[in-house]
Order: structure tokens, then sequence, then C-alpha cells
């Protein structure tokens, strides 16, 4: 496996460095919530103890990122709410979870074992929806995945889900809605954007329609974030 660059940037914590193939660090282990725009882990940080999860990395499609700053201007004008953008657009495969630092390299293995030969494939939207956190202390715009897209995430989520309980961690929701969130804000104001759902779903028909062939590149990684390391595994 090859090594992206960026591996060997100063880590505050944990030590020793644990240092991996496909492999990229952030420095990010700030509890200013300033920084944090208002929002509250869902864990405390704790030395040793990385909250964690395993996603498809949509940061890159340009369309997803024409439809977020469409939909926030929207929504800018017709409501008070203060939205943010997601500067990493994604999709979840697993609930956040926390893992010790002396169990990430063996995890890793895992991971790629149950991954190695698994096919790429492609996203497919089909809607905007409104979402919220489990403690509701942040509510979402998120992009709602195509059921002909969801057979395959669901396939995925059952090999992750056998990794998880392995290490006795919590498996993926059971009422699922697979979506990559574009905005969010703090509290839970569904009921406040879901009166222009209609508006924000025009927004969607007329960005999709125009950006659909960017918006269905194939899926060629599946990405694991865990503190401030992230990982990759190649689909075939």
């Amino acid at each position: 496996m090859d090594q992206e660059s960026g591996a060997d940037c100063a880590v505050t914590l944990p030590s020793p460095v644990l240092t991996l193939p496909n492999q990229t660090e952030e420095n990010d282990t700030s509890e200013n919530i300033d920084k944090h725009e208002g929002r509250k882990r869902s864990f405390p940080h704790e030395r040793g103890i990385w909250a964690s999860y395993v996603f498809v990395d949509c940061s890159d499609i340009d369309g997803l990122r024409g439809m977020q700053h469409e939909c926030k201007t929207l929504l800018d004008a017709c409501t008070t709410i203060e939205f943010k953008p997601i500067d990493r657009m994604h999709l979840s495969l697993t609930k956040t979870f926390t893992i010790h630092h002396h169990n990430i390299a063996s995890l890793v293995d895992n991971l790629q074992e149950m991954l190695a030969g698994r096919k790429n494939f492609r996203l497919e939207f089909d809607a905007l929806d409104v979402y919220v956190n489990e403690e509701r202390t942040r509510t979402f715009l998120g992009v709602r995945v195509a059921e002909a897209s969801c057979d395959t995430l669901e396939s995925f989520v059952t090999t992750l889900d056998e990794c998880m309980l392995q290490y006795k961690l919590p498996t993926y929701y059971a009422d699922r809605s697979f979506h990559v969130s574009i905005l969010w804000c703090l509290d839970d104001r569904r009921e406040e954007i879901r009166k222009h759902l209609q508006a924000l779903t025009d927004v969607f028909e007329l960005v999709y329609e125009e950006e659909y062939s960017a918006m269905n590149n194939p899926v060629k990684k599946l990405w694991f974030k865990c503190g401030n390391k992230t990982f990759y595994f190649n689909l075939a």
C-alpha cells in the first residue's frame, strides 16, 4: 500500500506516534469552543481514546459544492438561522465510536482484510432532507442517497458491523437513511427548515439535472478517520 503525503506531521496525542500505510494526519486536538463554532464533542477528549468513524469522502464532488452554496443562499435569505457549510462532506458507514490507541493498528488491519476485493460503486442521490444528531444539538441539511445505491451501502455496513462487533463497538443505526450532510446549524431546528423543503427541493432538482454526471462518479475508496489520523482502503 502506498503512503500519502502528510503522514509525518507532528502529532501531540498520543505517544508514541502510530504510523501505518495509507494514512494522513491533521493537527486538531483543540477543545476551544470558538474554534469549533459552538459544536460540542459527543465524547470528551481523553488521552489515548480517539473518536472514529468509517465514511465515503464526498468533498470532491463539484455538484455537491454547488448545491451547498445554492441551498445556503436560499436559507440565509428566508430564515434567521446561522447555517455553516460542511467542509469535508461525507457519507458515514459507521456510527462515531471511540477506540483506544493500542487497538487502532489491529482495527485498521481488520478493516483492510474485510474490505479487500470489494468493488467500487456509484452513488446516486434523489432528494434533500433534514436530519438531527442523536444528542439533538445540531441539525443538518443532507442530500439523500437514492434507493438504487442503498443495497450496496447496506452490504458495506453489514461488513463493517461485523468488524465493530469484534471490538465491542456500536453497530450502525437500525433505522438508516444514507445521506451526505451539506449544511449544519446549532440546536434542533428541523421544523423551521422543513417549512422551506419545497424550495430546497427545487434547488436540488435544478442542480442535480445540470451536474448529474459530475455527481455520479464512482466511489473508489473508503476512509477511516480516527482522531487526527485518516486511513483509506482502496476498492477494486
